[in-house]
């Protein structure tokens, strides 16, 4: 068991290296022509956000007559159509507020093909109503598409105050990194749809999201795959401070479990067979080093063992999360890093039950 536990430490720490090593050559934005977009933002019940989205939108420093922005609204059981339009009654933005009609066919996806089937411009630029936008978000992307781009995804910065909150950022720049490295490597795995652009012919070419529009997540990791799969070598990571979109953390564990949930529920679904591999792999290697905790408490194996493994995965680890923490403007990460170091194993474990098992509720609806 030492061996086997040796042998998945030793790639653990292999894999962290490599991403690091790939994260830092990650090859800035710029060399795409200008072009226009049409900014999508599916909504429900973000009556407290509204507002600031919109605002932020509103100081682009990029030229109004270039983009639209469409607001499309899930039934909203809140004031959220009701802030938007009155917005859109005084504001020099090229804005539409849209719904959904019929309650059978609602959700995420929906709002979003509803908003993209209306939109006017050549680039759809997709985000959250919880996101915090920076003034030059648009400008970014606007170069970043060369002729043969299809697709771009954009990293998104976790903002929070408290422990559990940077060490949710911690774990979330993880996750951008692999996002970003695996996309610049032309093996995407996984984006945002709070911060991603692609082609509005694209996405009608590969049938928008037909076969996955019942699930609830997937709006981005689907779509994304989907994308590449039909025009190989297409995709780009923004790396962007100015194309970094920010959302809050989640301030609960129910939420942030509940938000979690959502987010590996798709997992089952993924056609990526790589992506599922490494899924399986990174579970196996997590639930080793449970194991190794365990069994060290319990005398099986020697402290000086977990010492090694525990040291060389946290040091490899904080290499790579400093480089994209610095790049978030995150401040601090070491100390919920080692937090997450302990923790995370059991993180990965249960969420990974609760994608096969489990439920959870998302803007006040329940999903089994």
């Amino acid at each position: 068991m030492i061996l086997v536990i040796g042998i998945f430490s030793l790639g653990h720490v292999f894999f962290f290296l490599i991403l690091s090593w790939k994260w830092s050559r990650i090859k800035l934005y710029g060399d795409g022509k200008k072009t226009t977009f049409s900014v999508v933002i599916p909504v429900r019940n973000e009556e407290e956000n509204i507002k600031n989205v919109l605002s932020d939108l509103e100081n682009q420093s990029f030229d109004k007559n270039q983009f639209e922005v469409i607001v499309v609204d899930d039934f909203s059981t809140d004031h959220t159509k009701k802030i938007a339009l009155e917005i859109s009654e005084n504001t020099s933005l090229d804005l539409q507020i849209l719904s959904l009609e019929n309650p059978t066919i609602h959700g995420k996806k929906n709002a979003l093909t509803k908003g993209i089937e209306a939109s006017k411009h050549d680039v759809i630029l997709t985000t959250d109503a919880d996101c915090r936008i920076d003034e030059k978000w648009i400008e970014a992307y606007a170069y970043a598409f060369s002729p043969e781009t299809q697709i771009v995804a954009g990293p998104v910065a976790l903002e929070g105050q408290g422990m559990f909150a940077k060490m949710q950022m911690a774990e979330f720049a993880g996750l951008i990194a692999f996002g970003g490295v695996t996309l610049a490597s032309n093996n995407p795995s996984m984006c945002s749809g709070a911060n991603l652009a692609f082609r509005k012919e694209a996405f009608e070419e590969v049938g928008g999201y037909q076969g996955n529009i019942q699930i609830p997540s997937g709006d981005d990791e689907f779509l994304l795959y989907d994308i590449i799969k039909k025009y190989p070598r297409s995709g780009r990571f923004l790396k962007s401070t100015h194309g970094t979109v920010k959302t809050t953390t989640q301030p609960t564990f129910e939420k942030f479990r509940n938000q979690r949930s959502r987010w590996i529920s798709k997992w089952k679904y993924n056609k990526n067979w790589k992506l599922r591999l490494t899924a399986v792999l990174l579970f196996i290697d997590y639930l080793l080093f449970i194991i190794a905790i365990g069994g060290t408490i319990f005398g099986y194996f020697p402290f000086i063992f977990l010492g090694v493994i525990f040291t060389s995965r946290l040091l490899t680890n904080y290499l790579l999360l400093k480089q994209v923490s610095n790049f978030l403007n995150h401040k601090s990460v070491f100390r919920p890093l080692l937090l997450l170091q302990i923790l995370y194993p059991f993180h990965v474990l249960i969420m990974g039950l609760q994608s096969i098992f489990g439920g959870y509720t998302w803007k006040g609806r329940k999903y089994g």
